[in-house]
C-alpha cells in the first residue's frame, strides 16, 4: 500500500517483527532506501521509519555531479538553460491567467524595491534570488519534467570555473540582468506568455553577450 509523505511505516521493533528479519538486515536494507529518499529514520521517542517522496533536488544533484565530471563549461549550461526557461516562462504565464501566485508577486515587489532604492544584493543573495525565481516559475508551469531539467541546470552553476563567471566584479551586469528578469516576472504575472518568452530569451542573450566580451578581452 502506498504511503503518504511523513507517514509512519513502523518502529524498528515493529518492522523487524512484521518482516521477519534481523536488526542488522533491516538497518542495512533501510540504509540503501534512505539514499534514494524513499524513507526517513527518526531516533528517540516517537521515532521510527517514515515514508518519503523523492524530490527533484535529489535527482538534479546527482545529474549535476555526473555532468560536471564531463568537464562542463558555462556555455553548455546556457545552451540548455535558454530553451528550458523560455518554455517554462511561457507555461507559467499561461497558468497565471487563471491563478494568481503570491510568491511571484512578492518576488516582483522585492525586486522593484531593491532596484528603485539602489540596493544591490550581495553576489550570494543574487544567485539565491535567481534560483528562487526559477523555483517559482517552475512550480507555476506545472510541468515536472521541464522543472526537473531546470533544476539540473541550476545545480550545475556552482561547478563552473571562476574565470567563466560573468557576474563577479560586475555589479552593472547584475543590475541590467535583474531589470530584464523583472520584465519577465511581470509578464508572467500578467499572463502574457509571448512577452514572458521574449524577456527570457533576452536574459539569456545578455549573458551570452557578456561571455563574448570577456572572451575577446582575454584574447587581446
Amino acid at each position: 500500500m502506498a504511503k503518504k509523505e511523513g507517514e509512519l511505516l513502523g518502529s524498528e521493533e515493529e518492522l523487524i517483527a512484521e518482516l521477519g528479519v534481523s536488526r542488522p538486515t533491516l538497518r542495512q536494507a533501510s540504509a540503501q532506501v534512505i539514499q534514494e529518499n524513499l524513507i526517513a529514520v527518526r531516533r528517540g521517542v516517537g521515532g521510527g521509519y517514515f515514508a518519503c517522496v523523492p524530490n527533484s533536488m535529489t535527482v538534479s544533484r546527482m545529474a549535476a555531479i555526473y555532468l560536471q565530471s564531463r568537464n562542463l563549461h558555462l556555455p553548455d549550461i546556457l545552451q540548455a538553460l535558454k530553451p528550458l526557461r523560455t518554455e517554462i516562462a511561457g507555461l507559467a504565464a499561461f497558468a497565471s491567467r487563471t491563478a494568481a501566485n503570491d510568491e511571484l508577486k512578492r518576488f516582483i515587489e522585492a525586486e522593484e524595491a531593491d532596484l528603485l532604492g539602489g540596493n544591490p544584493p550581495t553576489y550570494r543573495r543574487f544567485l539565491s534570488g535567481e534560483r528562487d525565481f526559477g523555483h517559482i516559475i517552475g512550480d507555476m508551469a506545472k510541468n515536472d519534467v521541464l522543472n526537473l531539467f531546470l533544476n539540473i541546470v541550476y545545480d550545475l552553476a556552482p561547478f563552473t570555473r571562476r574565470d567563466e563567471d560573468v557576474w563577479v566584479n560586475h555589479p552593472e551586469r547584475v543590475g541590467a540582468y535583474r531589470q530584464q528578469r523583472l520584465q519577465m516576472a511581470k509578464a508572467i504575472h500578467d499572463g502574457d506568455d509571448e512577452i514572458a518568452k521574449v524577456a527570457s530569451v533576452r536574459c539569456s542573450n545578455l549573458i551570452l553577450e557578456w561571455m563574448r566580451i570577456d572572451a575577446t578581452s582575454k584574447a587581446s
